[in-house]
C-alpha cells in the first residue's frame, strides 16, 4: 500500500475503531454543535475558523490488526490543526504564517514544506482578508499497522474552504489536504502530504498542488 494515500473508500469502521472515534470526539477542544460537521469556534476576536473532528477511520495491516490507540488519534489531530491554523488561517488573519508551521513536519520533508512547496502549502500570497468565515469537513482517518501490528503511519484526509474580501473584492479559497503522520519520538509529525488549493482571487484564479514524502 502506497504510504502517502491511504485508501479512504469502503471505510470499515470496527468496534475498536469506533470508540476512537467517539473518545477523540469527545476529548477534542473547542465547543462543538451537535450535528455540525464544520464546527467552529473564535481564535481572535470576530473571527471564527474550523475545528477538526474525526469523521471516520480506517485499519489497514499486513499482519494482526490494531485500532488506533486514543493518544495517538489525538496526536495526530492536534498536528494536523496546528497546520491548519499555521499554513491556511494565520497567513489571512495577520499576513504571515504561524510561528510553529516547520514544527509540524518531519526531518524528511521539512525542507521542502518550508522551501519549494511553501507558497502551494500555505495562503501567505493572499495577504490579510476581512470578514474571515473558514469550514472544514470530518477528518478521515486511515492507519497502517505493520506484520506485528505496530502503528507505521496515520493518514488525514479533509477539505477546507475559507472565503473573506480585500480591498479588491471576494475571495474564496478551497484546499484538498492530504497529511501522512509518522511516529519521530514522542511526537506524530508529517511525513508526506498532498495539497491541491483552488485561491478565486479579485485577480483571477489559480489552481496550485504540493506533494512530498514516500510515493509521491
Amino acid at each position: 500500500m502506497d504510504a502517502v494515500h491511504f485508501p479512504f473508500r469502503n471505510v470499515r469502521l470496527g468496534a475498536g475503531a469506533l470508540a476512537f472515534v467517539l473518545l477523540v470526539t469527545a476529548c477534542g477542544g473547542g465547543k462543538h454543535s451537535s450535528g455540525d460537521p464544520t464546527t467552529t469556534q473564535p481564535k481572535v476576536a470576530a473571527v471564527k475558523t474550523s475545528v477538526l473532528k474525526v469523521g471516520s477511520v480506517d485499519v489497514e495491516s499486513a499482519g494482526p490488526q490494531t485500532p488506533i490507540p486514543t493518544k495517538v488519534g489525538k496526536a495526530v489531530l492536534t498536528q494536523a490543526q496546528g497546520y491548519l491554523d499555521d499554513a491556511l488561517f494565520a497567513p489571512l488573519k495577520n499576513g504571515r504564517i504561524g510561528a510553529t508551521y516547520a514544527s509540524h513536519f518531519d526531518a524528511l520533508v521539512r525542507a521542502a514544506a518550508t522551501g519549494h512547496d511553501q507558497a502551494a502549502l500555505t495562503n501567505t500570497g493572499v495577504g490579510e482578508i476581512d470578514d474571515l468565515q473558514t469550514k472544514a469537513t470530518p477528518v478521515y482517518l486511515s492507519a497502517l499497522d505493520g506484520t506485528l501490528g505496530d502503528l507505521m503511519y496515520v493518514a488525514t484526509n479533509f477539505d477546507v474552504t475559507e472565503t473573506g474580501k480585500n480591498d479588491a473584492g471576494k475571495v474564496a479559497i478551497k484546499h484538498r489536504v492530504e497529511l501522512t503522520f509518522a511516529p519521530v519520538g514522542n511526537d506524530w509529525l508529517v511525513t508526506a502530504y498532498r495539497v491541491q488549493t483552488t485561491r478565486t482571487l479579485p485577480t483571477g484564479t489559480t489552481t496550485t498542488t504540493a506533494k512530498s514524502g514516500a510515493g509521491a
